[in-house]
């Protein structure tokens, strides 16, 4: 908050959670800094972005698909290569709950995890890819590898 400021009563008053709600207006009041003299000298899309990045209001943050589409990012862009997603579900993190249940419940989704296959085929075929490349790479820098 120090940097973006308090939020406004409005954006408090959507907090599910009363301690969180309580512990943000006992807090000072904040002023939101001016991005472009904090981050004075970078590049003014980059402060831009992360300004759009940083809002506290998810309903005003940008979306994964509008950073991916900001200027600062065109050069990296592929919209034919950038997957869409389901809208991320928010009830689990909203749950009112002892601190011992909460460990409860990260235990067992760490322990439970199952990565989809696809995914770890993926990082396989990544994984092969870039020590091929490495191989390759080392083995011309040395001279080829022959044996003379």
């Amino acid at each position: 908050m120090k940097l973006m400021g308090t939020p406004p009563s409005e954006l408090i008053d959507k907090l599910s959670s009363q301690e969180a709600r309580n512990y943000i207006r006992s807090l000072p009041h904040m002023r939101k800094k001016d991005f472009r003299q904090v981050f004075r000298g970078a590049n003014p899309l980059a402060v831009d972005l992360l300004e759009k990045m940083l809002e506290l209001d998810s309903e005003r943050r940008v979306t994964a698909a509008g950073a991916l589409a900001h200027p600062y990012l065109a050069q990296y862009a592929d919209p034919s290569d950038e997957p869409d997603s389901d809208q991320y579900d928010q009830s689990f993190e909203d749950m009112e709950l002892p601190t011992e249940k909460w460990k409860e419940l990260v235990y067992k989704e760490v322990t439970n995890f199952q990565p989809k296959p696809t995914v770890i085929a993926e990082e396989v075929e990544k994984a092969q890819q870039h020590t091929a490349t490495t191989t390759t790479t080392t083995t011309t820098a040395s001279g080829g590898g022959g044996g003379d």
